[in-house]
């Protein structure tokens, strides 16, 4: 299957009912059936078979709308797409059938215009008007573009979606020179897949080494060898001035402060996401930098509930798969006895009371992230960043096979470990990280944990209370595929 028809069983949703009258019985409505959207979709269309099947009720409809063509692809497996290492067919999470048989209305390639709160209505850009019992807002996000001068020129890209790949791939098969802009997990990533494909490319970073944010200087080195061995050039503490152009208004090169100008056919942006919250505001919705919502997924609207990347919780904003399914799982749980008979009455006090129990809440944990190259592995957890001050305070133990390119550093302060560095061989991750997050005392292994798991009589090992819970900022950075 080539890469220019991606789509052969993803795009047979149809609508189900014409322009010009309103669905009445769209129940559950969900907009956006990105990772969040079309998960909720499924895992609560499945809750609702079986509690069915238990009590007898009649649960709402479910209603999933698509602004893409292609529902429910899993954005995270685009890399090994770009690289040639997968198709793109194999990144559906569910498969069309699933979603017929769960009785789950699919309307692909269509947007959300507008939505009513007061009047529980949500207008299509089809010209279709569904009104909805509750509401699912699992909008994602969209690229961040830094508005560099001439960051609309022809050239200029992200990677986000499978059209971006699309049009990549052909660079990289026409051998043209790219600059990716970011050297965070994604932007290195796209540049490894590119340069795999052909392309000559180079990662353009503001800061001192790639991964800063995840790595300690070590790692990050032995990881910026590996990218040179992959043909991925470097350009640190690099920043940028703006985008030249030719005289056809197309990327030529991107011009440092410095004064120098990188030269380059096609330019990558990959500096992060920014939640899609435009809508929800345009409704009237509470909205800081995503759509607010509590530990039980609820907005500041009656019978409406935000999932995924869109939402903000506590200030946190989510980009990771974990937390976003913990949410699925959270808002599953709240809207799983959804029943026709009370449909009116979902957010009654009396409801609440009668399930609320059974709700489980979401509670931000420490997040992994993985860095998909592959034959790269790198592990990060807790906090491995401090200033002066705190290093002061600090143990540093190392560990370092240079033959091998492996590499483990230990961060411990007051008889915790507080964070962990691994590249290469990270096959202790799982249990470095537990300790992290349980906030354990060390004490009694403190000699041995250098060496692993094995190594440790963990029976001796005290957790900490559950407030002394791990800094949030943990991170799962690299697994070999």
């Amino acid at each position: 299957m080539s890469l220019d028809s991606p789509e052969p069983n993803h795009t047979a949703f149809s609508t189900n009912a014409s322009s010009s009258r309103r669905q009445t019985t769209a129940g559950i409505v969900i907009i956006g059936a990105g990772m969040a959207g079309s998960r909720f979709a499924i895992e609560l269309a499945r809750a609702q078979q079986q509690s069915s099947q238990e009590k007898g009720a009649a649960h709402l409809p479910i209603t999933l709308i698509s602004k893409e063509p292609q529902v429910g692809y899993n954005r995270i497996m685009l890399s090994p797409v770009l690289s040639g290492e997968s198709v793109f067919e194999e990144t559906y999470l569910y498969e069309l059938a699933e979603y017929e048989q769960l009785g789950i209305t699919v309307l692909a390639g269509t947007s959300v215009d507008a939505i009513e709160t007061n009047q529980q209505r949500v207008k299509l850009s089809d010209g279709q008007t569904l009104d909805y019992t509750e509401l699912v807002l699992a909008t994602g996000s969209q690229a961040r573009v830094i508005p560099f001068a001439n960051h609309d020129a022809k050239g200029v890209h992200v990677f986000r979606e499978i059209a971006d790949v699309q049009v990549l791939t052909e660079y990289a098969r026409q051998a043209k020179k790219g600059l990716v802009i970011g050297g965070g997990v994604l932007g290195l990533e796209a540049a490894c897949a590119l340069a795999s494909q052909g392309a000559d490319m180079t990662v353009v970073h503001v800061d001192s080494h790639v991964l800063n944010r995840q790595l300690d200087m070590p790692a990050a080195h032995l990881l910026q060898a590996e990218l040179f061995s992959r043909s991925v050039k470097l350009e640190v503490l690099a920043n940028t001035e703006c985008i030249t152009v030719n005289d056809q208004h197309e990327v030529n090169g991107l011009l440092l402060k410095d004064g120098r100008t990188l030269p380059a056919d096609f330019i990558v942006m990959a500096v992060g996401v920014i939640p899609n919250t435009t809508l929800a505001q345009q409704s009237g919705l509470e909205v800081n930098r995503g759509i607010l919502v509590d530990n039980f997924m609820h907005t500041s609207c009656p019978h409406v509930y935000a999932i995924g990347e869109c939402i903000e919780l506590d200030g946190e904003l989510f980009g990771m798969v974990a937390p976003v399914n913990q949410q699925v799982d959270t808002l599953v749980s709240v809207l799983k006895e959804s029943s026709v008979s009370s449909s009116r009455r979902l957010s009654s006090d009396s409801r609440i009371t009668e399930y609320k129990n059974h709700w489980r809440p979401f509670i931000s944990k420490p997040l992994s992230l993985k860095l998909k190259v592959s034959g790269i592995a790198a592990f990060s957890a807790g906090q491995i960043a401090f200033d002066d001050i705190e290093m002061a305070q600090i143990e540093r133990v190392v560990y370092q096979q240079t033959s091998l390119d492996h590499y483990l550093c230990l961060y411990i302060k007051a008889s915790k470990l507080i964070g962990t560095v691994l590249y290469g061989d990270v096959s202790e991750s799982g249990f470095y990280s537990q300790l992290i997050t349980d906030g354990s005392d060390i004490s009694s292994i403190k000699e041995d944990l250098i060496f692993g798991e094995a190594y440790c009589d963990v029976g001796k090992i005290e957790a900490a209370e559950p407030e002394s819970a791990v800094p949030s900022d943990a991170h799962l950075i690299g697994e070999a595929s």
